[in-house]
């Protein structure tokens, strides 16, 4: 049956609610500007809910370069029609049910209170105390002296560096960085105004990152959960998400094997939990005090799509022995070109064989996308590093130069 995909892209602050949603005209845009992500999913006579004109010369020229034959939509369909199609949403809540039903789609939702609970931070939290892997100092707490009294017991010097993360958050937002054992006001104003609403924030000490990998599961209903794939997380210095390296090889995934045991046991946690669906679980390897390199192996836990499991559906276009980045760049009209002009200027500094497919519009009703993704294929893990920083240069450059 064909699917219906819709980017409610702001899905924690759904499942927040009133404790700190963000306002429709964000959610609306974020639909928007990120729906073209759902690409590395789709096939043939999918639909793609785009609530927004494209040029017809993106899809046209996704058709020449072999994607299946998707229709990006800016109508709902009648009833009679959605209920021949699949709603897929980036992940389930009550207002997503809610809408798919009231659109006439037949709907088979996993259990939402199951959604809520294991997407919260609180139910990872809780995983990483009993099985011993949180990082020393990390807490929970419910109150603002609770979390005073947390900070001066965080190990290490008086300046050392923390995170504060609300109990639904995602990609470096929903959280306060500081340093030392004193909170600033802009800190304690904004930790109060979340547990007023009786969200728990968690508390964890800063440590040096370096590198991150996204496991991806699928949960039945019954049966063992079904590992996916591993696509190596590229983030910025501030941890928000730049892009997924997929078709790793295999000393990749052995580097990362002690990672994938403790993700399938949280696998199997989430599904007893009663969740249903795709999930992900973000790992790292990081710097400790002492200098040695350590797993967290349950950094994030998103029972939703994520992107790292989007651009995984993009191997099915790699030819034998090639490899492949999905890369996602911040846009800007003040660059005064347009992302796909722009790759063509730069694909000329990339090694030689390597290929790039734009996976995002130019235009979304007139306006540049604020965020632009490429497809980057390479015949073998060196090259296609050289073209990840070929790109990623090239960009902060043209950043520098434009504003």
């Amino acid at each position: 049956m064909p699917r219906f995909f819709y980017g409610n892209f702001d899905f924690e602050h759904q499942l927040a609610s009133e404790a700190y949603g963000t306002a429709m005209g964000a959610a609306s845009s974020l639909t928007t500007s990120l729906a073209s992500c759902w690409l590395g999913l789709v096939e043939d006579d999918d639909q793609i809910y785009l609530p927004a004109a494209i040029p017809r010369e993106f899809t046209a020229e996704l058709q020449t370069s072999g994607f299946p034959r998707v229709h990006f939509t800016s109508d709902w369909p009648a009833p009679d029609t959605a209920r021949s199609l699949t709603f897929t949403p980036w992940g389930w809540s009550a207002a997503m049910s809610q809408l798919a039903q009231s659109k006439g789609f037949s709907v088979e939702t996993p259990n939402l209170t199951a959604v809520r609970t294991v997407n919260a931070r609180a139910f990872s939290f809780q995983l990483e105390t009993e099985w011993g892997l949180a990082l020393p100092g990390s807490q929970q707490v419910g109150n603002l002296e609770s979390l005073e009294r947390a900070l001066k017991a965080l190990p290490d010097s008086a300046d050392s560096a923390w995170v504060l993360k609300a109990n639904f958050s995602m990609s470096a937002r929903e959280r306060m960085c500081g340093r030392g054992k004193q909170l600033t006001e802009p800190v304690r104003g904004w930790a109060a105004k979340r547990l007023a609403q009786g969200q728990p924030l968690l508390l964890e000490p800063w440590v040096e990152r370096i590198s991150e990998a996204g496991l991806q599961f699928q949960i039945p209903v019954r049966g063992e959960p079904t590992f996916v794939g591993l696509a190596v997380l590229l983030n910025d210095a501030r941890g928000q998400y730049r892009g997924s390296r997929i078709h790793v090889d295999e000393s990749t995934l052995q580097e990362w094997q002690p990672a994938l045991e403790v993700a399938q046991r949280v696998a199997r946690a989430v599904q007893q939990a009663g969740y249903t669906g795709p999930l992900g679980i973000d790992a790292m390897q990081y710097r400790d005090a002492d200098g040695q390199i350590r797993f967290r192996p349950l950094q994030d836990l998103n029972a939703r799509y994520t992107m790292g499991r989007l651009a995984l559906g993009f191997q099915r276009f790699l030819a034998a022995g090639e490899v492949a980045s999905w890369l996602h760049f911040p846009w800007k009209e003040s660059y005064g070109i347009d992302f796909s002009n722009w790759l063509r200027c730069v694909a000329s500094q990339i090694p030689a064989g390597n290929r790039l497919q734009g996976t995002s519009p130019d235009r979304i009703d007139g306006q540049c996308p604020r965020l632009a993704s490429v497809l980057l294929i390479a015949g073998n893990q060196a090259d296609l590093q050289t073209g990840e920083a070929t790109l990623t240069d090239a960009h902060a450059k043209l950043n520098q130069t434009t504003g």
